[in-house]
């Protein structure tokens, strides 16, 4: 019978893997707390465990993280949102909220869109060099 110590070593090392595939596949931090029955330092921490165990943090992994997180921002705010219960003082801070988050999403993707060049604007164009 294996000693107490190395099945929950066991046991938590499965849940490491298991929230680190749930991390890859774009899963929102709320969507692994319903998977998995772990509270969010659980997660956290059984990240890290399976990153380390990995021996690597790649981009691409902390983009996942950091974009889980900003999924988790937007939700939060637009259930807030759908409550109905937000003052119209309040309102356009919500949806500024959404807004920006969105927007650094597309950044950590290097999706965000650059404004066009106003016509007539002031300033040095490249053909001045």
């Amino acid at each position: 019978m294996p000693a107490p110590d190395d099945e929950r070593r066991r046991r938590r090392q499965c849940e490491a893997e298991q929230v680190h595939v749930l991390v890859a596949q774009g899963r929102s931090v709320a969507d692994i707390e319903r998977a998995t029955g772990l509270g969010r330092g659980q997660i956290s921490r059984r990240l890290t465990t399976a990153r380390n165990g990995r021996m690597r943090v790649t981009a691409q992994q902390v983009r996942t993280d950091v974009a889980a997180l900003l999924d988790d921002v937007i939700r939060m705010a637009q259930e807030q949102i759908d409550t109905g219960e937000l003052d119209n003082s309040v309102l356009p801070s919500f949806l500024t909220v959404i807004a920006d988050t969105a927007m650094n999403k597309a950044r950590l993707f290097r999706m965000e869109t650059v404004p066009p060049r106003e016509s007539g604007q002031q300033g040095e164009s490249d053909d001045d060099h």
